[in-house]
């Protein structure tokens, strides 16, 4: 028998310190489930690896087997030794998975209530596995019920109505600090999804302050600056990625939102082209991993935030908040019973169709030894062969017309699955097939570091992972 778990870290139970060393790279999640192969106890596996958490969905033949697998996995992706590995700690089964993911791509269970982005990135995470093949009928079946879950979610209730994300709280914790930010010099280092988000809402105000903008692509700059932007007159191109720590030191407000093999402003760079008079300066790490050395904190007058400090905008009006879930979650709850129903399907109409299908044999065999001159029935009142036909379908209907009922209205999902294994057996059907594996499992042992190499710089900074 299989069963449904999902193991991993989230920012409920660690810091942004811990949750960074899980990280998986969108560049490197291939890879990552092509080395989930080697686990045999695995029949489907899916990764949801964001700023928030890193999460491994699976269907497994054993749940402690398919628990410690995973947590192998996982040691991998730290690439340490197994004195200084972090195991996951955060584990569900079978219906609460279902909840959680529900929760999650709802944006329920985002550190910013109700953001918009982990919508996509729920959906990439079932492509992904669909890409690799690793993913096999239920986790297929929750990630689709989940991906519709969340476009409710925002289409039926207020949550949609909520503008907001990791990089809008960012914005606003920014104001919050410095207030108006419309006169700000400010520096944005990462044009990705995130970062030409800050930049929007930074530009949604009137102002005369320059936005600087760093990329290490600058064709990303250039493309991005294309578009039809509010007070664009706002933005400068930064010259190139390399002058980003000398433009950074001398603006009042920093947000990094850059992944590379090593920090995006380092502290004793920052220190040398920060001017003596600036007295204040707000720098917000919006990456996982983090991009902003730690040390920066240890300047005067710099004042660092991280992802994890969001939780103060987050925070604030929990009574509109419980308002929100209070709307999600009616919605949720009737996606797992939909879930329910089918997986009570995949018993119900497999065993029905396998027993009309054997019972239906059986007819057409009698029939047909019976429709021969000197048959048993040869000289009956049948009228016809047509009469026997119908006659003998319509015993045949009436002989499975309650099995089928009782099975559909079963709802303990155990329950029937008994009835229907003893229904298997009384009528001499094959038994009940255990998911077979989506993908053949590779030979030898797992080593993650054969599909993605680790660079760890110098500085002490967290493993990050990079493709061949």
């Amino acid at each position: 028998m299989n069963h449904l778990i999902v193991c991993g870290i989230n920012y409920h139970s660690a810091p942004i310190a811990i949750r960074e060393r899980f990280c998986i790279p969108d560049s490197c999640v291939g890879h990552a489930l092509e080395g989930l192969k080697y686990f045999k106890h695995i029949k489907e596996s899916a990764i949801l690896s964001t700023c928030n958490r890193t999460e491994v969905y699976a269907v497994v033949d054993n749940v402690a087997e398919g628990m410690r697998q995973i947590e192998a996995f996982f040691q991998s992706v730290q690439s340490v030794s197994d004195h200084g590995v972090l195991r996951p700690n955060f584990r569900l089964l079978r219906d609460d998975v279902v909840l959680h993911l529900l929760r999650v791509a709802s944006g329920l269970d985002s550190m910013v209530l109700g953001e918009g982005q982990i919508m996509s990135q729920v959906k990439a995470s079932h492509q992904a596995a669909l890409e690799h093949r690793t993913s096999g009928p239920v986790l297929d079946m929750i990630f689709k019920l989940a991906l519709s879950c969340g476009k409710r979610v925002r289409s039926e209730t207020s949550m949609g109505r909520r503008a907001v994300s990791v990089s809008s709280a960012a914005v606003e914790l920014a104001r919050e600090t410095l207030g108006t930010l419309k006169t700000k010099d400010i520096s944005i280092i990462g044009l990705g999804k995130m970062g030409q988000i800050c930049v929007k809402h930074l530009l949604s105000e009137n102002g005369d302050g320059k936005i600087n903008l760093f990329n290490r692509s600058q064709a990303r700059v250039d493309l991005f600056l294309e578009n039809k932007l509010n007070n664009r007159e706002r933005l400068v191109s930064g010259a190139s990625f390399d002058d980003r720590t000398a433009v950074a030191a001398q603006s009042e407000l920093v947000i990094v939102a850059s992944l590379g093999h090593d920090f995006a402003l380092k502290r004793d760079d920052f220190a040398r082209h920060r001017p003596a008079s600036m007295k204040r300066q707000i720098v917000i790490d919006i990456s996982v991993p983090r991009s902003v050395d730690p040390a920066l904190a240890e300047i005067e007058g710099v004042e660092l935030y991280v992802a994890d400090d969001l939780s103060k905008i987050v925070g604030r009006n929990l009574a509109e908040r419980e308002a929100l879930v209070s709307e999600a979650e009616k919605i949720v709850f009737e996606q797992l019973e939909n879930f329910h129903n089918w997986e009570r399907s995949q018993l119900v109409v497999p065993t029905i169709a396998e027993l009309r299908e054997k019972i239906e044999a059986i007819r057409l065999e009698q029939i047909a030894k019976n429709s021969v001159a000197g048959g048993a029935l040869g000289d009956s009142d049948f009228s016809s062969k047509g009469d026997m036909e119908s006659i003998s379908r319509a015993i045949v209907n009436q002989i499975l017309h309650h099995p089928t009922v009782h099975l559909k209205a079963t709802k303990d999902y155990e329950i029937l699955r008994q009835q229907a294994e003893a229904l298997r057996k009384l009528f001499n059907l094959d038994p009940i097939a255990a998911n077979q594996d989506n993908y053949a499992h590779r030979s030898g042992d797992f080593k993650l570091e054969s599909a993605i190499k680790y660079d760890r710089p110098k500085t002490g900074r967290h493993s990050q992972l990079t493709k061949h």
